[in-house]
């Protein structure tokens, strides 16, 4: 433990003008255990008002006033104060009382010395021990000592530590007080259950440092991050992208949904996207972009012709993120799908494609925009409105959970079965690809299958895209399969 030097020590816990509780000069005998300590009153008065200058106060005042004269005083005098204590720990509060720094090495010293500060009523040593500048601990069986400067940032502060500290210890010290022990209640030193390898990783990261970390031990030490509630480093491990768009002149940031939290996510309060300006700019004429092959299903555009009006009416707002504790202003969100629990139906028949979300991607979507698209300023979107139950395949769950999502795919950069598709519309054209059984969502009488595309995901990237009540995702990036055999291409040996 290394407490502040003798020059930056605050009036608070230090005063280099002595009280004069004890007669300074005097030397008083403490027997603690099967030590003996001689210390002066000077010392002893140096933290005071204690357990020990109260005794040797009441002594003294005992032995002026009683009659018997200067035997009474002389017996007073070499009197020894017996504690059933630990001689050890007192040994280090002789330091402190002597004007030494206390060079506290794990957690255990720590602990003790915090117990008989209390017991012994020193003020200032508790003072001192309370506003250290280090955290001890011991992790996964490895003492820590762990400068408080570490968690300077927004976001570190409060954790773990800190509400250990501000708990444990501090009760203990009510405890004793207020119920007038005659000694401390046993109290063991802090103990976590973790990795200390992990554990050093984190300590190496809030000093500034960098690690060249691959996935694995970035997700194992985003979990402890979590446990530790290091929020702010937790952040900035999570893997994200921040780049400028020139074309939408708009930054854009793109995260993994599992590490989007609902904290960040924002809605902006204008317009960015329009389907009409961006469809008729980027892939086709207004003669070749019809209701016939336009792949979203909402909004139905008959024919292509922008105009200002139709831009604005056509506009879209975007999903936004502002990463909790790091970023100052929200941008345009791109959200990555690593799972194949979700998949790309193209019907046949209406012409309309959406997105299949289930399983964990189901709950995750829910999870982090369920609430806040009830809530926006500019029209609410029910998710309720697109979700589905199916019977399940697995025996034990009796119905699914499916969202079924409006989606667009003119932007997407697509590879299905390994293959680039340089046109997406070549592909929507082709009819004899559309053999497979998809879900039906248009028919008002229930949910039905028809013929169509079904694209299974392994990876995406996805803007959310909300006007008047409605969704829209817009796929940005997607590799896919659509076969069992494709499927199994993904396989690798062990």
């Amino acid at each position: 433990m290394s407490f502040p030097t003798v020059a930056t020590l605050s009036q608070e816990y230090f005063d280099p003008n002595i009280p004069q509780i004890l007669p300074h000069e005097k030397m008083y005998k403490i027997q603690v255990g099967k030590s003996l300590f001689k210390i002066s009153g000077a010392s002893l008065s140096s933290d005071g008002p204690s357990f020990f200058t109260e005794y040797f106060s009441k002594k003294c005042s005992f032995a002026e006033n009683n009659d018997s004269g200067s035997n009474a005083k002389e017996s007073t005098e070499n009197e020894v104060l017996f504690i059933d204590r630990s001689a050890e720990v007192f040994g280090w509060i002789c330091q402190h009382l002597q004007g030494y720094i206390i060079e506290i090495k794990d957690e255990v010293q720590y602990t003790m010395l915090f117990a008989d500060a209390i017991y012994y009523n020193l003020p200032r040593l508790r003072s001192l021990l309370k506003e250290t500048d280090y955290y001890f601990t011991n992790i996964g069986g490895q003492s820590f000592k762990i400068a408080k400067n570490l968690f300077r940032r927004k976001g570190d502060s409060p954790n773990y530590f800190e509400i250990y500290a501000a708990t444990v210890y501090i009760d203990v010290e009510k405890l004793i007080i207020s119920k007038k022990l005659l000694r401390p209640p046993p109290h063991s030193a802090p103990y976590v259950p973790r990795s200390s390898e992990y554990f050093k990783d984190l300590l190496t990261l809030l000093g500034g440092a960098s690690l060249d970390l691959d996935d694995n031990r970035r997700d194992a030490l985003i979990k402890e991050c979590r446990y530790y509630r290091f929020l702010n480093l937790e952040q900035r491990l999570i893997k994200s992208q921040v780049t400028y768009n020139p074309i939408t002149r708009n930054e854009e940031i793109c995260l993994l949904l599992r590490d989007l939290s609902k904290k960040g996510i924002t809605f902006p309060a204008i317009s960015t996207f329009s389907t009409s300006s961006f469809l008729e700019e980027n892939f086709c004429s207004a003669d070749e972009c019809g209701t016939s092959s336009l792949p979203c299903d909402q909004p139905v555009i008959k024919k292509i012709k922008p105009n200002i009006a139709e831009k604005y009416k056509d506009s879209w707002n975007m999903l936004c993120y502002k990463r909790p504790f790091l970023d100052d202003y929200a941008r345009e969100l791109l959200f990555q799908i690593d799972s194949t629990d979700c998949t790309i139906g193209f019907n046949k028949e209406t012409q309309s494609i959406h997105l299949d979300l289930t399983g964990e991607s189901a709950q995750k979507f829910e999870a982090l925009f369920g609430n806040i698209l009830l809530n926006m300023p500019f029209g609410a979107a029910n998710l309720n409105d697109y979700k589905y139950h199916f019977p399940s395949d697995n025996t034990q769950a009796k119905v699914k959970t499916h969202y079924l999502l409006p989606a667009c795919i003119y932007l997407c950069d697509l590879d299905i079965n390994g293959i680039k598709i340089p046109q997406v519309r070549s592909l929507l054209t082709d009819k004899s690809k559309f053999n497979d059984k998809i879900i039906d969502v248009s028919n008002p009488s229930g949910l039905k299958l028809c013929s169509g595309l079904k694209l299974y995901l392994r990876k995406s990237l996805w803007k959310l895209a909300v006007k008047d009540g409605k969704l829209m995702l817009i796929a940005i990036k997607a590799i896919a399969f659509n076969g069992t055999k494709e499927y199994y291409k993904g396989y690798r040996y062990l």
